[in-house]
């Protein structure tokens, strides 16, 4: 009788070691459960980590008027969204009336490549995509301000650039929430002016000197539409 109860006893104790281990697994595992979900929110949501919007990707044209303190200044510039490419066209006055001369460049981010073209000679050169200007470091910084342009609404971040020389200047922003470029998740024309911050395309940019001389970039006319005839090269010849 005495050896049955002994039996019994350790029968119960063995049931009940067991259903511990198992209740303390389950709370285990849900806590590793928990914190694997915490770190998955984390990431999914932190607004420092840009990731491409899809639903307002653009293709087509922007057209920027480019103006300075100076009121005669009326240079403009197109900027070109292909798939994989950017293509910028400077227009600034000639040395006579009505003279209109340009500059042409494409940005290519398939190869890393930076094609300087010659529309009257029909030739470019080729590059590697960020020689230009290099050294220059933008630090940009969102104040939660927001502007409107074209009646798009931009979220503007500003800041400062800083020169290879070492020469500094106010800058300022303003990315539409309406066209994203998902191609590059950062690209800065000629390293400097951005043209794409964080996947968003740039509507409006301002520089300041130290000598308070101020330059604007602001978009006029946005055109989306297939552009693949602006990056055509038949016709030219490499030089």
């Amino acid at each position: 009788m005495k050896r049955t109860a002994l039996l019994l006893l350790s029968f119960f104790i063995c049931i009940a070691l067991a259903a511990q281990k198992k209740s303390s697994k389950k709370k285990d595992d849900k806590n590793d459960k928990d914190k694997s979900n915490r770190v998955d929110y984390i990431l999914k949501t932190d607004p420092a980590v840009p990731v491409p919007d899809t639903a307002t990707k653009f293709t087509g044209v922007i057209k920027y008027r480019i103006t300075t303190d100076d009121p005669s200044d009326r240079d403009s510039m197109f900027i070109v969204f292909g798939e994989d490419k950017m293509r910028f066209i400077m227009f600034y006055p000639g040395y006579k009336e009505g003279d209109i001369f340009q500059d042409n460049m494409i940005a290519n981010f398939k190869d890393s490549s930076f094609l300087v073209m010659d529309n009257r000679a029909k030739t470019y050169k080729t590059e590697k995509l960020g020689n230009r200007n290099s050294g220059t470091v933008f630090s940009l910084n969102n104040f939660k301000k927001t502007g409107l342009i074209l009646k798009y609404t931009c979220q503007e971040y500003s800041g400062q650039m800083t020169t290879k020389e070492g020469d500094n200047f106010e800058v300022a922003a303003l990315l539409s929430k309406q066209h994203s470029y998902i191609s590059t998740q950062d690209y800065n024309f000629m390293n400097i002016q951005p043209a794409v911050v964080g996947y968003k395309i740039v509507l409006g940019y301002r520089t300041k000197s130290s000598e308070n001389e101020n330059t604007y970039i602001i978009a006029y006319k946005i055109e989306p539409g297939n552009v693949d005839s602006y990056f055509d090269l038949a016709g030219f010849q490499a030089k």
